[in-house]
């Protein structure tokens, strides 16, 4: 498999918002009550890379798939938005490393790093909302 690259598309403000409003369902499904820690970073993951995607629609940008690919949109997406997002990035790329353990090694994953997840994601999703609205 190649590595994955950024590349230009038309902008599109509607597609955008339908990856932020899945971005916002993939959220709220996190936060039910009695999911596991796995489940819960495994769709907070998917929350993240759905508010990556419809950032980077606003701009006309998309991360084409391959090697890199998820790093690669979450370090695009965020250098899009107008504030230092750095810290931000090595947490949810934290946990994007603990849904990989979860998803592909079947690891355990505790409830404190599912709730450092959330917290990043919901970050994420609050900086994607003002960033997708403007």
């Amino acid at each position: 498999m190649t590595g994955a690259r950024v590349e230009r598309v038309p902008a599109d403000r509607i597609g955008a918002r339908e990856f932020f409003d899945q971005a916002e369902r993939f959220l709220t499904d996190a936060q039910m009550s009695g999911l596991t820690p796995e489940s819960r970073v495994t769709l907070l993951h998917n929350a993240a890379m759905c508010a990556c995607d419809a950032t980077l629609q606003v701009v006309g940008l998309r991360v084409t798939s391959g090697d890199g690919a998820h790093v690669l949109r979450l370090e695009t997406a965020l250098g899009q938005i107008d504030v230092d997002t750095e810290e931000l990035l090595e947490r949810l790329d934290a946990s994007r490393v603990r849904r990989n353990e979860a998803s592909y090694a079947a690891l355990f994953v505790a409830e404190a790093s599912a709730a450092e997840a959330l917290e990043a994601t919901a970050e994420l999703i609050e900086l994607a909302r003002s960033f997708v609205s403007t």
